[in-house]
């Protein structure tokens, strides 16, 4: 005869399904307010729709990333706040530690997932 599991485990269990389920909704950010981010402190390099082909992107080298690429479309949403704070050694990206809060960053990186028109 198999053994329940004692009723305090599946307790616990149940809470920490729910927390995270909680921590991955919360994580998604508001494509809306990442769009206004993104055109205020992206915009200028990476262009547009992010090709990398901004007002700026001509003075740069090398030049900015295309943020539509399949490689940088694989980083994670924990590895794009992370290059967007530390920046990019040896390329042009600059640090933004400082510039954003965690769920303006959250933001942010739901826009750069956002499908482009």
């Amino acid at each position: 005869m198999q053994s329940k599991p004692p009723l305090n485990l599946l307790a616990i269990v149940a809470v920490l399904g729910l927390v995270q389920m909680t921590m991955a909704a919360s994580s998604k950010g508001n494509t809306e307010d990442g769009k206004k981010i993104y055109a205020e402190s992206c915009q200028s390099c990476h262009g547009t729709m992010g090709k990398g082909d901004g007002d700026m992107a001509a003075y740069l080298t090398p030049p900015p990333a295309n943020l539509a690429t399949k490689a940088t479309q694989s980083n994670t949403d924990a590895q794009l706040p992370k290059i967007i704070l530390e920046g990019r050694p040896g390329r042009a990206m600059a640090s933004f530690d400082g510039a954003f809060e965690e769920a303006q960053l959250a933001d942010l990186v739901d826009y750069l997932r956002s499908p482009k028109p």
